[in-house]
């Protein structure tokens, strides 16, 4: 360490102890600090300064209070830092946090080198992590009503800018109850098999309004693809696999493709990846290729890279991490999850959020959770065939309730309520194909 930034250091905690109201503009902490002595001494002034005390004298009290360690030194700071004045105060403390910042990243890539070096590879997503979080230390938590109040004043002209920074659903009946899919949201989606989970999905991203990443768990990468192509294209899925397109469907596939091609997003689709690895694709997907949704398929196929932990453990832990994702990265989390069979046993098989499987955890950390429900798949003579039921559950942001959507088989397309005048005519055998 230098002499240069020590002598600094101890300016700094002098002007403090002259001045307490300057404390109130000072964001380090004892770790940013480079010498042992210097950690111990801001401590004692954090302490004064929590007594509303904050003095030469009363730092040097705590000080020999703590260590049984008389020392004068904290008195010689505060008489040699008279000269400094507020603008060169926060520049010191500007020039110290720099400084930690360099150090602290400089000790986890050492770090990172030496387990490379042992062959642990395991690290290298906890050192991306960790050096994520060098800045992130640094930012405010503590904030008056009169700040948070320009916070709401900015939000809402946000809001009528159309600048919230939301992703849209696809869908405009969810869109006017969300706003959206949010930044920093947990967004649960779930189903049992064969209710359109993962066609939802699809039909969502391939309508957003911006670049999206996929962590496909359960289906690779081509199968992803051709459901969004056919999608995209209107093309029935089942004439696509029996290579039967006719000239009006192939023309329909060239245009999907196309489109779908021109999309800036990305998929992963390593079978059952550990939250670890989630966590590493998504900072990736945000940082480099500037992804502004990630959509997960589903949550109960990640696995956890600590695997002694219970079922219990393991699905808590994982629910907190998306959300912590989503809050870390800014960026909408929207997780399809698996419903337990005991609702096929009530006289109304419409999921509900206790229904999900581990539902506590996602209950918790979720801003969000609806059910995706369709009666024709229990009954075949029902009159809402074509109908596709958003349930939502919860909902942070407004109103809970059950939004129509039109779900349209042989395209597995959904799309809004009143945009596809369903035609029994039209569904032939490829209807019975769901997502």
């Amino acid at each position: 360490m230098s002499n240069d930034i020590l002598e600094q250091e101890s300016l700094v905690i002098g002007v403090l102890l002259n001045n307490a109201d300057l404390f109130t503009e000072c964001d380090l902490q004892p770790s940013d600090f480079s010498s042992v002595e210097h950690r111990q001494y801001y401590e004692c002034v954090q302490k004064a300064a929590a007594k509303n005390n904050l003095n030469p004298f009363e730092a040097r009290e705590i000080f020999r209070n703590e260590t049984g360690v008389g020392s004068d030194l904290m008195l010689d700071y505060s008489t040699n830092s008279l000269w400094v004045k507020r603008e060169q105060f926060l520049s010191f403390v500007e020039r110290i946090k720099k400084e930690s910042h360099k150090n602290k990243a400089l000790m986890i890539t050492s770090d990172l080198i030496e387990n490379l070096q042992k062959g642990n590879t395991d690290y290298i997503g906890e050192a991306i992590s960790n050096l994520m979080n060098v800045n992130k230390a640094d930012e405010k938590y503590d904030h008056s009503f009169d700040d948070v109040g320009e916070m709401v004043l900015n939000a809402c002209d946000r809001a009528y800018k159309g600048e919230t920074g939301a992703v849209k659903t696809g869908f405009a009946d969810i869109d006017e109850r969300l706003g959206g899919w949010h930044p920093s949201d947990l967004v649960i989606i779930a189903a049992r098999p064969a209710m359109g989970k993962t066609a939802f999905m699809v039909n969502s991203f391939l309508k957003a309004d911006a670049s999206v990443g996929v962590i496909s768990a359960e289906q690779g990468a081509e199968q992803i693809g051709v459901r969004s192509v056919c999608i995209e294209g209107g093309v029935n899925h089942q004439n696509f696999r029996r290579a039967r397109m006719d000239d009006g469907e192939f023309d329909r596939f060239e245009k999907g493709l196309t489109e779908f091609k021109m999309m800036k997003s990305r998929i992963f689709d390593k079978p059952a990846p550990t939250i670890m690895e989630v966590e590493k694709v998504a900072r990736q997907w945000v940082f480099k290729h500037g992804v502004k949704a990630i959509y997960i398929d589903y949550a109960q196929r990640l696995g956890h890279e600590n695997t002694k932990l219970n079922p219990v453990e393991r699905n808590s832990d994982i629910a907190k991490r998306l959300k912590e994702l989503a809050r870390t990265l800014n960026v909408p989390v929207i997780a399809l999850a698996q419903v337990n069979r005991q609702c096929e046993s009530r006289a109304d098989r419409r999921p509900m959020m206790g229904d999900i499987a581990d539902a506590s955890a996602y209950e918790k950390e979720a801003d969000v959770i609806f059910t995706l429900y369709r009666d024709e798949v229990y009954d075949d003579e029902t009159p809402d065939k074509g109908v596709i039921e958003a349930i939502f559950e919860k909902n942070r942001h407004g109103s809970t309730g059950m939004v129509k959507l039109r779900w349209v088989g042989q395209f597995m397309q959904v799309n809004d309520f009143n945009q596809y005048e369903y035609n029994q005519d039209q569904v032939d055998d490829g209807a019975g194909y769901y997502g």
